[in-house]
């Protein structure tokens, strides 16, 4: 396929929370802090929001950060904003367990039934040290062709510079790759780019009213190789 070809076969899916469950993590917050578990809920979408909040900031500071050490300086900002003090071998394996998120129950599937017709490749904020091994404690390394991540720009996306660097590396125009996500704002800024983009919207949100608009909607990653 050459460069001048439109046609996307290269299907690059984020790792957080399309592949893997960042609700995972609930289970280490509820181990290792004493709150009630009812609680432990706002805990954890506290520490995703910061989490991207601050990637989004870094970014536009010009401030660049690995993706664990913001993972890191989210969780310190949400245990602050609780009044929470945990030990620090404690704190130690709530960031670990950033590295075992379970994957969808449908992520290996797809990417089998996919990789079939298409290059399957992670594209990334986390550095790739954390997406190597999560791709391995998820089981899903053996099912991806390659992965890619923002690191390599030292840049997060939504920045245009990411999705660049991600079909640079398969040597594809921008509308030769197609990001799979299901963070909108990460769809609208793939497409905004330039890339072909598919929204896996599992909760039913609204599209982003800035960025563009995703090619494709589909509700589960099954639902995504069904109808590609």
């Amino acid at each position: 396929m050459t460069n001048s070809e439109s046609i996307d076969d290269v299907l690059c899916f984020d790792m957080y929370g399309t592949l893997c469950d960042t609700s995972t993590v609930t289970a280490a917050l509820g181990e290792h802090l004493d709150v009630a578990d009812g609680f432990v809920a706002d805990v954890d979408a506290l520490w995703r929001r910061t989490q991207l909040r601050y990637a989004q900031q870094v970014a536009l500071m010009d401030d660049y950060a690995p993706f664990s050490e913001v993972t890191e300086q989210a969780l310190d900002y949400t245990l602050n904003f609780y009044d929470l003090n945990p030990a620090e071998d404690a704190r130690e394996r709530i960031v670990a367990a950033y590295d075992e998120l379970d994957p969808y129950p449908d992520a290996a599937d797809a990417l089998d039934r996919l990789g079939e017709e298409y290059t399957v490749a992670v594209l990334s904020n986390g550095n790739p040290e954390m997406l190597e091994t999560m791709a391995e404690n998820a089981g899903l390394a053996d099912h991806l062709d390659a992965v890619v991540s923002a690191h390599e720009v030292r840049t997060f996306k939504p920045d245009p510079a990411v999705y660049r660097n991600a079909a640079d590396r398969f040597d594809r125009e921008l509308g030769g790759c197609r990001l799979v996500s299901s963070n909108p704002w990460d769809v609208a800024g793939a497409s905004s780019a330039g890339m072909a983009t598919a929204w896996v919207n599992r909760s039913r949100e609204p599209a982003e009213e800035v960025g563009g608009d995703a090619d494709l909607t589909v509700e589960s990653l099954s639902a995504l190789a069904d109808a590609l």
